[in-house]
């Protein structure tokens, strides 16, 4: 097993890039995956938004960045099926400290690699700036799913996020790839096609089929401390990341070619592949 290791990012806020790496990191845990979730926003937001209080916690991600004392493993929250590597304000402080600091954003990259053996996938939520903590990302990861929300700005900075991406494809982590642009917040709204159509046109085939419809239940889910599966396992939001979910594993396949799914029955099938097709 080594982990394919997923970006979520995009410079834009308000785009439900958080929401989407909660979300398709549960989705993904209910797939069968050993999935590990990175919170390296300073705000905190997928950490609390799985349950975790900031109060509560002792090691963050910003000493794995800063202190190369302590482990990988140390820094590891394990949950209910899917594992955190926590963020706190703190993390601001850091990345302040990372500008005068040889090759810090590469920092990240080399710790997670520590991890790439337990699990399958490990998804970043990035903040929603270009910066020590963006680049630390996009160093470290095989590939970057791109939120793009159903607005009239949807489209903006995208191409400056590309640019950046082809630095770092060029210098420091040659594998980098886009995985996907996902349209957020979709609706019945002129705007919501149009954006639709602008991300068909621009990006085809990167585009994923699934879009994550506007809901209600995927706004209330993080107040309380939970994934869209625990709030509202029947909801729009949790059939949409299902979804999602099933075309990340399909993408990411040609990077596991071995590796399997555990299915609730004891026995197991190759990622990526239906039950149905699964040998027996």
């Amino acid at each position: 097993m080594s982990a394919h290791i997923i970006a979520v990012t995009n410079q834009k806020g308000g785009v439900a890039k958080t929401t989407t790496a909660i979300n398709l990191s549960q989705a993904l845990v209910l797939n069968g995956l050993a999935v590990l979730l990175v919170d390296l926003d300073p705000q905190g937001n997928a950490t609390q938004g799985i349950g975790v209080e900031l109060n509560t916690i002792k090691l963050s991600v910003a000493d794995l960045i800063l202190n190369k004392e302590v482990s990988a493993a140390e820094v590891v929250y394990q949950g209910d099926g899917l594992d955190l590597i926590p963020a706190t304000p703190i993390l601001a402080r850091a990345e302040r400290e990372m500008v005068g600091m040889t090759n810090s954003e590469l920092r990240l990259g080399h710790r997670l690699n520590q991890l790439r053996e337990k699990y399958e996938v490990v998804l970043i939520d990035t903040p929603p700036t270009l910066g020590p903590l963006m680049n630390s990302a996009l160093n470290a990861a095989d590939s970057l799913i791109v939120p793009v929300d159903s607005s009239y700005f949807a489209m903006m900075g995208i191409k400056e996020l590309l640019s950046e991406v082809g630095e770092i494809r060029q210098g420091t982590n040659q594998r980098l790839r886009i995985l996907g642009y996902l349209l957020t917040m979709a609706d019945q709204t002129r705007i919501s096609a149009e954006t639709w159509d602008g991300l068909i046109a621009g990006f085809g085939e990167a585009v994923f089929e699934t879009k994550i419809r506007r809901s209600v239940k995927l706004k209330e889910a993080p107040a309380y401390g939970r994934t869209v599966f625990h709030h509202a396992p029947e909801s729009a939001g949790a059939e949409d990341y299902s979804a999602l979910a099933n075309e990340v594993i399909g993408r990411i396949r040609v990077d596991l070619p071995n590796a399997e799914i555990r299915l609730e029955n004891g026995t197991r099938r190759p990622l990526g592949v239906p039950n149905d097709q699964a040998p027996r």
